[in-house]
């Protein structure tokens, strides 16, 4: 089946972040890695029915390569054919239990398309079982999106708070904390984590519109005025920016 090709580049990103960080099972030379690695090849290059043809391709060489079916379930998520793409994931996922990537963009997969319950539960499964290590981390935090989705917020913050436990400079964690925090009027908490935020990360228009926001709540003016001339400075062609002028 032929499906058009219509990815944003950071989903795009992801995608071949993760495919060129999972071991290949098959062995080098093999007909259907060689197919998974052209269709790797040209997604970087941004080849994407071609991709998906070298994907396709490699399947009809070996059909349980795990690999394969977490790419193709990116590939059609992202293109809007969610039966395919659930089908490639579930797939993936039997082939291979222990396939983090794979159990991870499903849990994403899932929050995404009305089911966050069981994609949250997905992610923490898959952080527990990581223990102390980065997937953990990864995990814990997606599991967070999965239960701000429905508003769940006090577990988000605990699943953020895990996430920081086994690796304090987490700043994506950190990040997420600070919002929190800011919706729910928590502002102290929130300016103390946005500043190990930017202690840790470039400052983006996001982030110093997020401390634009706390400190005007907090009527610290000075401070407030501090992020407006680095939100001017910085990105001045930026949404955020535009909002001040």
């Amino acid at each position: 089946m032929r499906v058009a090709a219509s990815l944003s580049i950071p989903v795009i990103l992801v995608m071949l972040q993760a495919c060129s960080t999972v071991p290949v099972n098959p062995p080098e030379g093999n007909a259907a890695n060689l197919n998974y690695q052209l269709g790797v090849g040209y997604m970087q290059r941004g080849h994407f029915d071609v991709a998906q043809e070298k994907l396709e391709k490699a399947l009809t060489f070996q059909e349980d390569f795990p690999e394969v079916h977490n790419a193709l379930a990116v590939l059609y998520d992202e293109q809007g054919f969610k039966e395919l793409a659930e089908e490639h994931f579930q797939r993936a996922i039997a082939l291979d239990s222990n396939y983090a990537l794979a159990v991870k963009n499903y849990g994403q997969f899932l929050c995404r398309n009305n089911h966050p319950a069981d994609g949250e539960a997905l992610l923490v499964g898959l952080a527990q079982s990581a223990a102390a290590s980065p997937t953990a981390v990864d995990a814990y935090i997606n599991a967070a999106a999965c239960a701000l989705s429905i508003n769940e917020y006090p577990r988000a913050e605990g699943y953020l708070l895990s996430a920081l436990e086994i690796d304090s400079q987490a700043v994506v964690a950190l990040y997420r904390l600070a919002e929190l925090y800011y919706i729910n009027d928590d502002l102290l908490q929130a300016r103390a984590h946005l500043r190990r935020y930017h202690a840790q990360a470039r400052p983006s228009p996001e982030s110093l519109w997020l401390g634009v926001t706390i400190e005007e709540k907090l009527g610290e003016e000075q401070l407030r005025r501090t992020f407006v001339a680095r939100l001017l400075e910085q990105f001045p062609d930026s949404a955020q920016a535009q909002r001040l002028k």
